[in-house]
């Protein structure tokens, strides 16, 4: 069981690492990246919908450091806005494979 020394916790959801990606693909992202689609679909590094190579503005925006429980709080309701990339891009809802690894 892997301890969060950020959010004082066991098996955080929101620093875990997420398997199944490979590393050189995805490397340079944070573990906690939020990527943005024009869909308003949330995915996280590792996602099996997206390719690395394609997350780029105007489809994509991101936040690379989400405010701790950002990806649970993601809802029609708490909308997530990007901060780099396309920053007219929402978040509101989570792609279920990528929830899934959380």
């Amino acid at each position: 069981m892997r301890y969060c020394e950020r959010h004082e916790m066991h098996n955080c959801a929101d620093c875990a690492p997420r398997g199944g990606a490979p590393t050189s693909e995805w490397e340079g992202w944070p573990a906690a990246s939020i990527i943005i689609h024009a869909s308003g679909k949330a995915h996280l590094p590792g996602c099996t919908h997206i390719d690395p190579a394609d997350i780029r503005p105007p489809v994509y925006g991101w936040v690379p450091a989400p405010s701790p429980g950002a990806w649970r709080r993601l809802a029609p309701s708490n909308p997530l806005r990007a901060v780099q990339g396309n920053t007219e891009r929402t978040a509101v809802s989570r792609c279920e494979t990528c929830d899934a690894t959380r």
